[in-house]
């Protein structure tokens, strides 16, 4: 079951197609919430049915009449932190403790490239292991070699996922999508095309650059460019850290070094904003009227917003660490 979506309102419930307690073994499907195992039938029901419901009691009424059946979809509650089973009415326990809702969110922030009120192609078996590897409800449970193992596995996928989203934008070649991701993909076979464009994006800021220091052009005009070349030398030091990852096997040592990682996403996020500042302006609007070669900084824009999403969410996670 990898199809999702989170549907709902901050201050609201909020409806998820995907359960940490949803297990399929062969044709089986199980249903393992408190610990307890129990066959389920599961229908898949699209969770935008549930769009109009704002409380608990609202979803109250849509709990089935058979004790057996399973949507495969749970709700977040905020007023109290907890998250319930759709299908059947019950909150969600995992090793005898209350699955918390802002944890839960948490597990969607890292496990999707795709805002949380948009589809999101995550399993169940996702979610149920970030919650034991990186929440703090749960991390204890685990040994911290489980821990750094999955703590690797989550840092591949979601950069490999930003690569595949990015790679989709400023007229890049895209190397390939999210599903190619789920086929347990060679990590630098897959990377290798998207480093090799941002290499030869900073290629070409370099040289506009150039171009537009022999023209004498405004410092401000500059000074976008050069942070445009910075960003592309900021990315690749982002995959190049995560990649570095794959040979590590100490705990400790793997949270120093996703300590980098964090400065490094920091500061793309902090140049992005910079960057997407002066293409908003009005100076930079009437001085790409005027100038063809700067229309690969105007089509950044799009590139912008996905990179404040998805870095500013990895950043979110890894600060928990």
């Amino acid at each position: 079951m990898k199809s999702k979506q989170i549907v709902g309102k901050k201050g609201k419930i909020q409806v998820v197609r995907g359960c940490p307690c949803f297990k399929r073994f062969g044709d089986e499907t199980l249903c393992v919430n408190d610990d307890d195992i129990l066959e389920v039938e599961m229908i898949e029901v699209d969770p935008s049915l549930f769009s109009f419901h704002e409380t608990k009691e609202d979803m109250e009424k849509e709990i089935a009449p058979e004790g057996d059946v399973c949507y495969c979809s749970v709700y977040m509650n905020p007023e109290d932190n907890r998250v319930y089973c759709v299908s059947q009415g019950w909150p969600l326990r995992i090793h005898g403790r209350y699955v918390p809702a802002d944890e839960m969110r948490d597990a969607f922030r890292f496990l999707s490239t795709k805002d949380l009120s948009a589809p999101a192609e995550i399993c169940s078996e996702c979610i149920y292991k970030f919650l034991l590897t990186l929440s703090d409800t749960y991390s204890s449970d685990l040994s911290k070699q489980e821990q750094t193992d999955e703590i690797k596995r989550y840092v591949d996928k979601f950069s490999l996922m930003i690569a595949v989203k990015l790679s989709q934008m400023e007229g890049m070649e895209t190397i390939g999508t999210e599903d190619d991701i789920d086929q347990d993909v060679d990590y630098l076979e897959f990377l290798q095309g998207y480093l090799m464009q941002l290499l030869e994006q900073r290629k070409f800021w370099n040289n506009l650059k150039e171009t537009f220091e022999k023209k004498e052009s405004e410092e401000w005009l500059l000074d976008v460019i050069d942070k445009r070349v910075k960003l592309a030398r900021l990315e690749y030091q982002f995959y190049s850290q995560s990649m570095q990852l794959h040979h590590i096997n100490d705990f400790h040592l793997l949270i120093r070094n996703l300590e980098f990682i964090l400065r490094t996403a920091g500061s793309i996020l902090s140049l992005n904003e910079e960057i997407h500042e002066v293409i908003r302006s009005e100076r930079f609007r009437e001085r790409a009227e005027d100038e063809e070669r700067l229309e690969k900084l105007v089509a950044y824009g799009e590139k912008c917003r996905a990179i404040e999403h998805n870095f500013a969410n990895i950043l979110q996670i890894l600060n928990k660490l």
